[in-house]
């Protein structure tokens, strides 16, 4: 059986942009948190440090999931996952009202909040058709291996 075609482009594009993102916040990454401490949660300035490592780090951690199909499933929940947390978040920040910059590194930190919502809808939606695609997929061949093996106990 094909690999499935749309799994491996959708995954490929949920690796490039966690592997950008990752690295632009471990560059950037005093701005990061700066930017962070800024945010309207009372928590933030106490956490923004630890976030400052540990986001870009689950981050590269889906990106070589994302890299070994063996892991590449469970790299597209987390995927799913992060981008819900990364919209929540968005979320939060349109309803304060306030004009605070992004935390997003390199490009994605110049688009407005609103369409930083619009791009990570996208992104969750590429990561559930790849999740699904993946699993018909695994589904398919281990039906193919279970018609196989009953094929083979009756010769």
């Amino acid at each position: 059986m094909k690999k499935p075609i749309l799994t491996e482009i959708f995954a490929a594009l949920l690796l490039l942009l966690f592997a950008y993102t990752a690295t632009s916040k471990f560059l950037d990454y005093n701005l990061f948190v700066f930017q962070m401490k800024r945010a309207p949660l009372p928590f933030m300035q106490t956490v923004a440090p630890l976030l400052g490592w540990l986001l870009p780090v689950v981050e590269m951690v889906i990106v070589f999931g994302l890299l070994i199909a063996r892991f590449r499933l469970r790299a597209l929940y987390g995927s799913v996952i992060l981008l819900i947390v990364f919209e929540v978040y968005i979320t939060g920040m349109l309803l304060t009202n306030l004009h605070l910059p992004c935390t997003c590194g390199g490009i994605i930190s110049t688009m407005s909040w609103k369409q930083h919502l619009v791009f990570n809808a996208v992104f969750i939606l590429i990561g559930i058709v790849a999740i699904m695609q993946a699993k018909k997929h695994q589904f398919f061949r281990a039906k193919m291996r279970q018609e196989k093996l009953q094929e083979l106990s009756r010769a």
